[in-house]
């Protein structure tokens, strides 16, 4: 988050020092946008703040999808299998500053954040599992049993604010053409996922806690996945120039 204060900081002293670019009138272009990318589809709007640093707003989506499977678990000491289904889906707003360090160049510095969904992802069971109704099953340290429609459900959650920055070529804006394009790298910061389970019985849902459960392909699975504090963004954006 440091960092962040950081980039506005840098971005403060870029528009005050300079009395040439303090000159220059802002917000005088606007042009919408449309892009395709790691975040999936979304729109914006940019205009330039000043020639060297241009304002975007917007909203990405990550189309759901769906994910099959079938995991083991084990009732009386009998071993069950029961199919499994997962959905991934994820949605933004952002806002973001592009910085162009050189005045004839489209090579820009981003930084800002996007906000949206924390729940990255869902999984449930598929079909009814074979455990009595006051029995359940212990997932991390946690015990439950499957709510009223016999579902045990499982969530995987990010930090709903995350900050960006990343680099790129492309001016959204541009006195010369009305239609022009952008290309983006960076980096989205979502934190440590974390992984919950819903627990009638507490009447919410539960984190699920690694070090309580003597599995080691459930640890190093968490491990891996604890790994992926930051999302890789990478987009193709065209714009249109309105005015």
């Amino acid at each position: 988050m440091r960092k962040v204060f950081h980039f506005w900081g840098f971005v403060a002293t870029l528009l005050l020092a300079s009395p040439a670019i303090a000159q220059e009138k802002i917000f005088n272009h606007v042009s919408v946008g449309a892009e395709v990318g790691t975040t999936g589809w979304g729109f914006e709007i940019a205009s330039p703040l000043t020639h060297y640093v241009t304002l975007r707003t917007g909203f990405t989506t990550l189309p759901r999808f769906s994910i099959k499977t079938d995991v083991n678990y084990k009732v009386r000491g009998n071993q069950e299998n029961v199919d499994v289904k997962g959905r991934v889906h994820m949605s933004d707003y952002k806002v973001l500053a592009d910085i162009y360090p050189f005045k004839h160049s489209s090579f820009h510095v981003t930084g800002g954040f996007y906000a949206g969904l924390s729940n990255l992802g869902t999984a449930n069971n598929t079909e009814k599992l074979k455990v009595e109704p006051e029995e359940g099953l212990e997932i991390g340290g946690v015990f439950v049993r499957p709510d009223e429609n016999d579902l045990v459900r499982l969530r995987l959650q990010t930090k709903s604010f995350k900050p960006y920055v990343g680099l790129g070529f492309g001016r959204p804006i541009s006195s010369k053409h009305k239609v022009g394009c952008a290309f983006d790298l960076g980096v989205m910061f979502w934190g440590k996922p974390k992984i919950k389970v819903y627990s009638p019985d507490d009447e919410g849902w539960v984190r699920v806690q690694k070090e309580d459960v003597d599995d080691k392909d459930f640890h190093d699975a968490v491990d891996a996945l604890e790994k992926f504090t930051v999302y890789p963004v990478l987009n193709f954006r065209i714009y249109y120039n309105i005015f």
